[in-house]
């Protein structure tokens, strides 16, 4: 390894090509900003996971004029999603017409597809950079701003920006190294993932593989979610109870997928056919909890999971990184304009806006965590309950569907639940 001391120059440094990097850059690039975004991975290659873009990630989608664009790629849309008992029983039907969101849908798409569009709208700003297979190391401040070093080519390179965005995922190595105090935790839980392709004779396919619903199954200790990303790909995600392979597995892989097959007939065959007769060829998807006491200093702010990485039961991840974007680039656009380097006290309205509802939704997943992931008895008959409960009252399912589709965060009260568990059980 070599170094090269050559310093560039740049308004912005981000390290991290995730969907809040990219939709930052979308919302400067034409403001004219230089931005260089470091990402370690070699490309956007397919990674052949799901993603949902909730009505809070379309609208920010059609501010940035990329909305249409986004609906010629594979995708599949969604109205509704239905939650299901163990047995297939459906239990509600979650529409989306139910919430006060600025779009009555949710969109499903594999997430390179949308990451390779965001970038190639920037491709025609010659200030803005993507640079692959490039390894954030370090960083360090001054008054003349933000030295950043990454490794690529073997060659260690630095740069001078003003900003250093963190958009590195859960793991960050930017809130690291800047030492940003608070929580990141493992969920006790994760899930195991996986993508089918069907064949181009969808006639032939049993009608619940077929099927493009989005489809939860609850039970003891067990969630199953099955859904369409494109008329022939599928991605499922199960729990994997206390993060145990060996125990998930101890009845052999035909065992998981005989079960998997009485909720969806017909899941079985095209899983082996996709080459799931292997355990390990289950992705794991560990959840994490990532709850920061700040998300800035002098030179650097943080967005996305590194700032904020949420169970995916309140299936808002992307969007809220997204709608980091939208909040951040005003706030980074004036401070910008000021002095040569970006001070924490222009990042506060940041922060002061993200985080109230980013803590919101972690107290919403946390409490959902606790029920949905439940063995307890008594808590699987109250989750049926109350699944029932709200499905039967139009007033708690907008509640529901409002906060999943990202617009506004609309907990349940203790008598909303109350309320939903006794309707559910004595429906009049």
């Amino acid at each position: 390894m070599t170094g090269d001391h050559r310093t560039e120059a740049f308004d912005i440094v981000i390290s991290g090509a995730g969907i809040g990097a990219l939709t930052l850059a979308n919302y400067l690039a034409p403001l004219g900003f230089r931005i260089l975004i470091l990402d370690r991975r070699p490309g956007f290659d397919p990674v052949h996971r799901g993603e949902l873009v909730q009505p809070i990630g379309l609208s920010i989608l059609e501010e940035l004029s990329l909305l249409d664009d986004l609906k010629k790629l594979p995708h599949t849309d969604y109205r509704s999603f239905d939650f299901l008992d163990e047995e297939g029983h459906l239990l509600m039907r979650s529409s989306y017409q139910a919430g006060t969101g600025p779009f009555p849908y949710a969109l499903a798409i594999e997430p390179h597809l949308m990451d390779q569009l965001l970038a190639q709208n920037l491709s025609s700003h010659s200030h803005v950079v993507i640079r692959h297979a490039s390894d954030f190391r370090d960083f360090s401040v001054d008054s003349s701003g933000v030295t950043a070093t990454y490794e690529r080519d073997g060659q260690i390179r630095s740069v001078l920006a003003r900003i250093l965005v963190g958009d590195d995922g859960r793991h960050s190595r930017v809130r690291e190294i800047a030492k940003i105090p608070g929580t990141a935790v493992p969920y006790r839980d994760s899930y195991l993932g996986g993508s089918l392709f069907l064949p181009e004779a969808l006639e032939s396919l049993p009608p619940a593989v077929a099927d493009t619903s989005g489809r939860y199954f609850l039970g003891p200790r067990s969630i199953f979610f099955f859904f369409s990303v494109s008329e022939r790909r599928r991605f499922f995600l199960v729990l994997l109870p206390d993060r145990d392979r060996e125990k998930f597995f101890a009845g052999g892989t035909a065992s998981v997928l005989r079960h998997l097959d009485r909720q969806v007939p017909g899941f079985a065959a095209i899983a082996i056919r996709n080459g799931l007769d292997d355990p390990a060829r289950f992705m794991e998807l560990s959840v994490w909890k990532i709850d920061l006491e700040r998300w800035s200093d002098d030179g650097i702010v943080l967005m996305g999971d590194a700032a904020h990485a949420m169970n995916p039961h309140v299936a808002q991840g992307r969007n809220q990184a997204m709608e980091d974007a939208r909040i951040l680039a005003p706030v980074l656009s004036k401070a910008l304009l000021s002095a040569p380097l970006v001070r924490r006290e222009a990042l506060l309205p940041y922060e002061m806006a993200r985080i109230p509802v980013t803590r919101a939704l972690h107290r919403l997943a946390d409490e959902m965590t606790r029920v949905w992931n439940s063995g307890n008895p008594l808590v699987v008959r109250a989750r049926k309950a109350a699944f029932r409960g709200i499905g039967r009252t139009p007033a708690l399912e907008k509640k529901i569907v409002t906060t999943i589709g990202g617009s506004r965060i609309m907990p349940l009260t203790p008598w909303d639940k109350l309320r939903a568990i006794l309707t559910g059980l004595f429906p009049e």
